[in-house]
């Protein structure tokens, strides 16, 4: 792992200044993709499984993966970190919390401070480590805060700053949880009747100045305060997106998602 990241960067400035390197390698390294839901890949999740998936086939993946291999890489750093699961709030209409404890991040612990780190949250992602109560934090996805506050989910809560007001985005306890936790992710996200994850295709990524999301029917940039949406008329137009957009391997594994819908 450590002769990975010597790979693909060199490491320079304070340790919260590494951590924000390692988030934005990621961030330009591996989608947000659920293509192995669609393909019902049922890989028992495990450290070597994400290694393989990610780093050496060069696939991207949920929550549990990204946030789990960048677990594992902060680990064989030497920094104090752990995994913990939250629980996403849902906007209106669902207006309400979704699939408990389904949502893995990372905490670190530095110079006394907590940090939420958190790689794999779609495209909303902050690329730095965010401090409880501390100041926001501002990447091209938005402004974010981490902060203390009791719900019925946890007692520290991560938002997003829209139209000039907080929103929830979710909930958590700092308690640990382990490898068996996420494989029991994995396996709600894959079957669970409210998981959104195992209806439709979603291919998501953060730039350096924009973000995009790719679904079954469209691919929808957001830049400098502007969007635009590119409905597809058939599936070539999806490839061809995907083929622009993310890695060769998510490529791959989006034709054989469309070749199995062509076959069921």
């Amino acid at each position: 792992m450590l002769q990975w990241i010597s790979e693909q960067l060199t490491l320079t400035g304070t340790p919260l200044e590494q951590i924000s390197q390692i988030q934005k390698l990621f961030a330009e390294q591996f989608e947000f993709e659920n293509l192995d839901v669609l393909l019902a890949n049922e890989e028992p999740l495990t450290e070597q499984y994400v290694q393989d998936k990610m780093m050496k086939q060069g696939r991207g993946g949920l929550c549990y993966e990204l946030n789990g291999l960048l677990y594992i890489v902060l680990r064989d750093l030497g920094f104090s970190v752990q995994l913990a699961a939250g629980t996403v709030w849902a906007p209106p209409p669902k207006d309400s919390y979704v699939m408990d404890r389904t949502h893995v991040v990372n905490l670190l612990k530095h110079e006394d401070t907590l940090y939420l780190v958190d790689s794999g949250f779609g495209n909303n992602l902050v690329m730095q480590p965010v401090p409880l109560d501390g100041e926001p934090v501002t990447s091209p996805a938005g402004t974010f805060r981490f902060r203390t506050e009791t719900t019925e989910k946890g007692t520290m809560v991560f938002e997003q700053l829209k139209d000039n007001n907080w929103e929830l985005r979710y909930s958590l306890y700092p308690d640990s949880v382990d490898w068996v936790h996420l494989d029991h992710v994995k396996q709600q996200i894959h079957h669970s009747p409210e998981s959104s994850f195992n209806k439709a295709l979603l291919i998501a990524k953060l730039t350096d100045d924009s973000t995009y999301s790719i679904n079954d029917d469209r691919y929808h940039r957001k830049f400098s305060g502007e969007e635009e949406t590119l409905t597809f008329q058939d599936r070539s137009e999806l490839l061809e997106q995907v083929r622009q957009h993310a890695a060769p391997a998510v490529y791959e594994a989006t034709m054989n998602y469309i070749n199995q819908q062509k076959s069921s």
